[in-house]
């Protein structure tokens, strides 16, 4: 056990180092990250093996030991500034200052005349895409407010916020371990993944406010209680939209009752904010368009090869996309009523497919949910995700080349692994999914 002290000391002095960066640096410094990033994930490595050799029916001590550094290398990180890596929370705290104003978000972008009593420069100068409404939905706007109005303009009060909420999230992952009958010691691939500490406690993403209601869904439908399954899952749909992805694989035994609370859920959240008529989708629609591709694997060589016969290549790559989505969404329904460990894996599979295939964009923090469920169930899709969860920051390396334009190489490393994991396992697997869970 010894040895995995060690390692919670020798990251707590790395993240501890992240307060170098303040105040914020340019982004041509965002290479330096990654050499950071990556000596953690080593650390990360090595702790993951340490967790998997020991048992904790031989070191009971072990598991407090995992939890507590795990706080302390969020504590560790509070303080440091976001920014240098994503300027999302600071378009957080704009749209609760418009809300206290008492103005609809949706109905006016940053840079409109009639927000400009708001401007100053502790706020406005970092938001990004000034000249677009949000694109937050309901449930994260009312939790936008409510910050506004405790913290007004309070950056770090925000993240702190979405900080205490990644910490309900390791205790749910706990209390879901133990109900599935598995090592809880396993809570470590999520309590110490650099980029879940990077992407919550530096830069304080939403994700992290909405993965405790995505697993509260998981353990109410597994306790069967599908009204407070609904109610859950419905307060994640509402932060962040794509948990209702889940759908299939939570409706479980009285699915109705688990329907209607998922429903009245996105019912109440969007009916506060109907006086905006159809801009409460805010810049949803635009974020499906090509100039906000990024990141793209499986998607972007697709474009290319139809683009070669067809116009518009996107369109039909997305309704390709979406269709193959549905299809593994039916698919799961069909075995809705599985194991529950089968039930994790089924919402891995669609998450991980939806990010490959059919999300417009793959940024580093769209990865905290999968990675979540992936604790959460023993598999050998495991390695293929946690090398995703290094190898997605590799986007920061292309600073190095001063271009805008993806680099082929860079590409190849995140994705060519992954890919070749997850074929190998295909193969392996044929038949046998359901065995593995």
């Amino acid at each position: 056990m010894w040895r995995l002290g060690g390692l919670g000391l020798l990251s707590v002095l790395l993240y501890l180092s992240a307060s170098l960066w303040q105040p914020p640096l340019p982004r041509s410094y965002q290479p330096l990250y990654f050499l950071w990033f990556s000596t953690l994930f080593v650390i990360y490595l090595a702790a993951l093996l340490e967790s998997r050799r020991t048992a904790i029916a031989d070191h009971p001590r072990q598991l407090a030991l995992i939890i507590a550094w795990g706080l302390i290398f969020r504590a560790s990180l509070f303080g440091v500034t976001p920014g240098f890596l994503s300027d999302d929370l600071y378009r957080y705290v704009w749209d609760g200052l418009v809300q206290q104003a008492g103005i609809n978000p949706y109905v006016y972008p940053p840079e409109a005349e009639a927000l400009a009593f708001l401007r100053e420069d502790t706020i406005f100068p970092w938001i990004n895409r000034k000249w677009a409404p949000t694109i937050y939905p309901p449930g994260a706007q009312l939790f936008f407010r409510a910050m506004a109005w405790l913290c007004p303009r309070g950056l770090l009060a925000m993240k702190g916020a979405i900080l205490l909420a990644d910490v309900i999230t390791l205790m749910l992952l706990l209390v879901l371990l133990k109900h599935l009958h598995a090592d809880r010691s396993w809570v470590l691939l999520y309590a110490w993944n650099p980029l879940v500490l990077v992407e919550t406690g530096i830069s304080g993403h939403l994700d992290g406010l909405m993965i405790p209601f995505m697993l509260l869904a998981f353990l109410w439908t597994f306790k069967k209680r599908p009204e407070f399954a609904g109610l859950a899952l419905g307060a994640a749909t509402l932060i962040k939209l794509y948990p209702a992805l889940l759908l299939p694989v939570l409706l479980r035994g009285c699915t109705w009752r688990l329907l209607v609370a998922w429903a009245a859920s996105l019912v109440a959240g969007y009916s506060l904010f109907w006086e905006a008529g159809w801009q409460v989708l805010g810049y949803l629609p635009q974020y499906a368009s090509p100039y906000e591709f990024y990141n793209l694997s499986l998607r972007h060589l697709l474009t290319w090869l139809v683009g070669v016969i067809a116009a518009e290549p996107h369109r039909y790559v997305q309704a390709v996309g979406a269709g193959v989505l549905l299809l593994a969404m039916g698919w799961c329904l069909r075995h809705k009523d599985q194991a529950e460990t089968a039930s994790i894996q089924c919402g891995i599979v669609l998450i991980a497919l939806y990010l490959l295939i059919a999300s417009p964009s793959v940024f580093p923090w769209y990865l905290l949910w999968l990675l979540a469920l992936t604790t959460l169930v023993r598999s050998w899709l495991t390695p293929a995700w946690v090398y995703w969860s290094w190898s997605v920051n590799i986007d920061y390396l292309e600073s190095l080349f001063g271009r805008d334009s993806p680099i082929l190489w860079l590409r190849l490393v995140e994705y060519v692994p992954l890919y070749l994991w997850l074929i190998g396992y295909g193969w392996w697997a044929r038949g046998r999914f359901w065995e593995e869970t």
